[in-house]
């Protein structure tokens, strides 16, 4: 729309201007040959919106392009301001060498015209309405008429073809707006799916951990209450006979029905709703859990600035440091153990320590050297079985790594990387 306000108005102002001071017997012919102007560059306009043939668009333009020569020709230099609206439009419109042949052309033509005007030919000087019938036009006037025309012609086109570069400019960057934006639209695409694979590993792992809990109701907590039954039976016949016996066995059953209370408190717990899965799957209270069983002296650290992870993440942190809570008491005897979760800006880090690997070693050395030898394969190829493979697998999963140091203190560190719900965005 502001192109078309342009040409539009380089045809009428500059014609409504010339107008004022033409002679009233003049301007009949004179509003003629204007409209058929306005014309041309309708049927252009027109041909251009409606029919594909490039041809037939580009001798429209000549065409016009000619009668605004024409105009020059017959009323003087003034009329020159019309011909930058076609100027104006085929440095738009044109692309490549098209643009300069054509404008070429109209050099070439505005020249001829100005000649005309300064020097009409005699059979057609009846046409030329601003030019005396003696001509009194020097050379050195049409000179300088033909230099101030073509100076005109020639920056405006410069400043359309520069014009007309920053509109391609900003067509690509409308077209890579628009490509951004369906990149947008991927990534929010992108971004539902990760959600929802989120959601698809947090069922599994907490599928797998009903499994667990389910074996372990049927192992632990069911053998136990079978046993827990024989055991108050026992205790009835015993009971009459053996007052001391009964009254030991009865107290058996109390500590195996709290053992089972504890086990079904435990058990419950985890299998509360997703809202608890911060709770469920919760450090301190695992190391505090370990620490009351075994007596083993724990530590717990928390390093950065804390955020809140996705549960797939908790679970996997959960797990590892379960894991290697075992691994510690299981195979390296360790009397101090020791949970440090770091913050970092693109990972968090967790490190599990524990002092059993050099104890072992310790009281190895005051061994035999067969012994020692038998010891020291136990304590190293113990935790680097199947505990240390799923813990790699599982780390795996989600993006991260796993990293065991040998050396004291035995360390087994989970890195798991860091994603922001900006960058899912």
């Amino acid at each position: 729309m502001p192109m078309r306000i342009l040409q539009y108005g380089l045809i009428l102002v500059p014609a409504v201007l010339y107008l004022l001071i033409l002679p009233l017997d003049q301007e009949d012919l004179y509003t003629l040959y204007i409209i058929i102007a306005l014309g041309l560059a309708v049927c252009k306009d027109f041909a251009r919106s409606r029919s594909r043939s490039r041809a037939r668009y580009v001798l429209l333009i000549l065409a016009e392009m000619l009668w605004s020569c024409w105009l020059i020709a017959v009323y003087g230099p003034f009329m020159l301001f019309l011909s930058l609206s076609i100027l104006y439009v085929y440095m738009y419109r044109l692309e490549g060498t098209s643009r300069w042949l054509m404008l070429g052309a109209q050099l070439v033509a505005t020249n001829i015209a100005l000649h005309w005007q300064y020097a009409p030919p005699q059979e057609l000087l009846p046409w030329f309405a601003s030019v005396p019938t003696e001509s009194k036009f020097s050379f050195l006037e049409e000179t300088a008429g033909r230099m101030v025309g073509n100076l005109i012609l020639v920056l405006t086109a410069a400043l359309s073809w520069q014009g007309s570069r920053m509109a391609s400019s900003r067509g690509q960057l409308e077209q890579v707006y628009d490509e951004l934006r369906s990149k947008h639209y991927e990534l929010q695409d992108a971004r539902a799916q990760l959600l929802l694979f989120t959601k698809q590993l947090e069922g599994v792992a907490q599928e797998e951990e009903r499994t667990r809990i389910s074996r372990q109701l049927h192992d632990d907590i069911g053998h136990r209450l079978i046993r827990t039954k024989m055991m108050s039976e026992a205790a009835l016949l015993t009971l009459p006979l053996d007052t001391e016996q009964g009254t030991e066995m009865v107290r058996q059953i109390r500590d195996q029905l709290a053992a089972s209370m504890d086990d079904m408190r435990a058990t419950l717990h985890k299998l509360r709703s997703s809202s608890y899965v911060s709770e469920a799957y919760a450090l301190d209270l695992l190391l505090e859990e370990v620490g009351r069983e075994t007596g083993v002296k724990t530590r717990y650290e928390v390093r950065g600035s804390s955020r809140e992870l996705y549960p797939s993440m908790q679970i996997v942190l959960y797990k590892n440091a379960k894991e290697a809570l075992t691994n510690a008491l299981r195979h390296g005897n360790a009397s101090t153990i020791t949970v440090e979760v770091e913050f970092g800006e693109h990972e968090v880090c967790m490190s599990v320590s524990n002092d059993g690997v050099i104890k072992a070693k310790q009281s190895a050395r005051a061994q035999p050297e067969g012994a020692q030898s038998n010891r020291s394969t136990a304590a190293d190829s113990g935790p680097s079985g199947m505990g240390h493979e799923g813990m790699r697998l599982r780390t795996e999963s989600i993006g991260g790594r796993l990293e065991i140091r040998q050396a004291y203190p035995y360390t087994v560190t989970t890195r798991l990387p860091m994603m922001k719900k900006t960058d899912l965005i």
